[in-house]
């Protein structure tokens, strides 16, 4: 089972952390919060050993039951013409019906097996929840570089305008003051937010400190042309759906138990009864006398309460058939949610596209011309400050853009269980 673990461990760190990190030295980051949440996530190990509590738990719950050795001491012993019967040992064991126990050991394995894809599902989803944490810090990072960037600025036009009041207006002016006022509020709220979500990424990976080089990038993917390829991969690896077909053969083989219930079990032993002096009777010899007395005995239980038995085959059966709705269910649902996260995800992307290769070019290049006509004349101040303040909004807005779509990648890829190749350099420029 360590094997196991680690194996599925080093195949999850390789699919989703090491080809962020060959993208760029930044992206080594992601791979050691991975890496970190892998040995330090209470809740991960809590489902790892619930997982190895269960494959343990099939061997002592399935194996057969102890030997019992029963002795008896008669206080008043029984006189018999071989002697006096003073003790009795008995040595007896149980047998189940024959086919009961292995069907016992394969609903184990299946509990087991349960539990292991419970497991898989809780480190999924905690990788999701640690990349949903990495963007975000990457976003607020990112924005709290542009609001102080801003609020230099800013700053620098206030003073601007307070000193030449003879050619800019007072509405100006006034706001400016506002402006300046607004960005730092911006920058506490940001700086807020950012103390908030790293504490909750310390609390996933188990980290001390956080290193600000780890959220430098965010990377960038190739999405597939159309959603039916990953519908397809969906239904064929997605856990959930697994877990579920893992109940309905848990349900089966519950019901072929519910069956061997109605059959007899089995207690083979040896008894002993050991025998004493018989009483003096002169020379009179008797056979067997002061022999002790053994054999070998065979019982078995009866179920003969027909009611009970019926019901309870009838529980397991109606248990099965709720085990197949419910993978039918969990293949509905994925087809539905798949759906939904491929339109997020694709109109995230196009936010992002737009916004990094038309709105935020256009709006720098407004502001550029702003400055330059701010510097020639003076009274261009409302101008500038409404291109500076747009342009600002727009730069925190493709930021937004683009860690949401990260975010609904992330999301995507837990949904289908597999993550999407990285764009190369030459792609993304």
């Amino acid at each position: 089972m360590a094997i196991w673990r680690n194996y599925l461990i080093f195949t999850l760190v390789t699919l989703i952390c090491l080809p962020m990190a060959l993208y760029s030295q930044e992206s080594n980051g992601l791979s050691i919060l991975l890496e970190n949440c892998l040995r330090n996530n209470p809740e991960l190990g809590a489902a790892y050993h619930r997982w190895k509590a269960t494959s343990a738990a099939g061997i002592h719950k399935t194996d057969l039951a102890d030997p019992v050795v029963n002795f008896r001491q008669n206080i008043e012993p029984v006189q018999t013409r071989t002697g006096e019967q003073n003790q009795m040992l008995t040595i007896s064991q149980m047998l189940p019906f024959p086919g009961k126990q292995r069907t016992a050991i394969r609903l184990n394995q299946q509990i087991s097996e349960g539990d292991k894809l419970l497991y898989e599902i809780k480190l999924r989803d905690t990788i999701t929840e640690i990349k949903k944490s990495y963007a975000e810090i990457w976003f607020l990072s990112k924005a709290l570089e542009v609001t102080e960037a801003n609020a230099r600025i800013v700053e620098f036009l206030a003073k601007e305008a307070t000193a030449n009041t003879a050619s800019v207006a007072l509405l100006s002016v006034l706001r400016a003051q506002s402006q300046l006022a607004q960005t730092a509020n911006d920058q506490i709220n940001y700086a807020e937010l950012l103390e908030s979500e790293k504490a909750r990424l310390i609390a996933l990976t188990g980290l001390q400190t956080l290193e600000p080089q780890w959220f430098v990038t965010l990377p960038e993917f190739n999405i597939p042309d159309s959603s039916e390829d990953l519908m397809e991969l969906a239904l064929a690896s997605r856990s959930e759906i697994s877990a579920a077909e893992n109940s309905k053969k848990i349900a089966k083989t519950k019901l072929r138990l519910a069956g061997f219930d109605n059959k007899p079990d089995f207690v083979i032993g040896y008894s002993q009864n050991i025998t004493g002096d018989r009483p003096d009777l002169g020379n009179v010899y008797l056979k067997d006398e002061g022999k002790d007395s053994y054999g070998f005995f065979v019982q078995m239980n009866l179920p003969i309460w027909d009611n009970k038995n019926r019901n309870r085959i009838r529980e397991a059966r109606e248990k099965q058939r709720e085990a197949n709705s419910l993978v039918e269910a969990e293949k509905i649902r994925t087809r539905a949610s798949l759906v939904k996260l491929w339109f997020n995800m694709t109109n995230r992307h196009r936010m992002h596209q737009l916004y990094a290769q038309t709105i935020l070019p256009q709006a720098q290049n407004a502001a550029d011309t702003a400055q330059s006509s701010f510097t020639t004349d003076k009274t261009k101040f409302a101008d500038y400050l409404e291109a500076m303040t747009t342009a600002y909004a727009i730069k925190v807005a493709a930021l937004r853009a683009q860690a949401d779509y990260f975010v609904s990648v992330s999301e995507l890829e837990r949904w289908i269980g597999k993550p999407f190749e990285l764009q190369s350099e030459e792609n993304q420029k």
